[in-house]
């Protein structure tokens, strides 16, 4: 459910500086006024959720939602709840730096351009696809400086991530020795997914101390 419309976009968060990029890049994308009574933008990641449906992985810095307007209006809702028209809603991370929280706003307005042109894009790589050479071309920052952005928001945000959750066990691949760490163990066996893309018992993993050279991402396995 997402929050009752006014007359201006809805702001949930630091709302100077969220307003303040919202104005310049919506002028810089040519958006047009009407949609601005439509948007709400939030930095409260539970928010997002109860606005959309949607729980968002630890690691999203930003995020679009678009919602179509309802065929008719919920059984349950309040009439000030009810809108027979589409919305916009967006989450930015708040806990970044400056130019990233700039770069996000900018970002996920292209998402919402790309809906309201009615021609709506799904990311092939993110920081590498279309959508990417756009966020320069508006933001006027090289692409070697966003994707540089974006590897140093995702590393803090899993250097906070990891704080909260640590590796706390290492399994290893008997046959290649590669290694996939846990926060928790797995409640079945598994094999490795290099070796063999479905289960193989010649390559289950095995169990071993995590050490704290070796807490890289999580490989996918079986």
């Amino acid at each position: 459910m997402p929050p009752a419309r006014l007359a201006q976009p809805i702001i949930q968060g630091d709302r100077e500086t969220i307003q303040h990029w919202l104005m310049h890049y919506w002028q810089k994308l040519a958006l047009p006024e009407h949609e601005l009574s439509l948007l709400a933008i939030t930095q409260d990641r539970k928010e997002f959720t109860r606005w959309t449906g949607k729980r968002l992985h630890p690691l999203i810095l930003g995020c679009y939602c678009y919602l179509p307007a309802p065929s008719q209006p919920a059984a349950r809702a309040r009439p000030e709840e009810v809108s027979l028209l589409h919305r916009h809603l967006i989450f930015v991370e708040p806990n970044m730096q400056p130019k990233s929280i700039e770069v996000t706003v900018a970002h996920e307005l292209i998402h919402l351009a790309d809906r309201v042109r009615g021609t709506p894009r799904r990311h092939s790589h993110h920081g590498y696809d279309s959508i990417a050479a756009d966020e320069a071309a508006v933001t006027g920052y090289s692409l070697e400086e966003l994707r540089l952005l974006l590897q140093e928001e995702s590393a803090m945000r899993e250097r906070q991530r990891r704080a909260l959750r640590p590796i706390r066990y290492l399994y290893e691949c008997p046959n290649c020795g590669k290694k996939y760490p846990r926060t928790r163990r797995y409640s079945q066996a598994v094999s490795c997914s290099s070796c063999d893309k479905r289960y193989n018992p010649r390559f289950r993993l095995m169990l071993s101390p995590a050490t704290d050279g070796e807490q890289s991402g999580v490989e996918s396995s079986h």
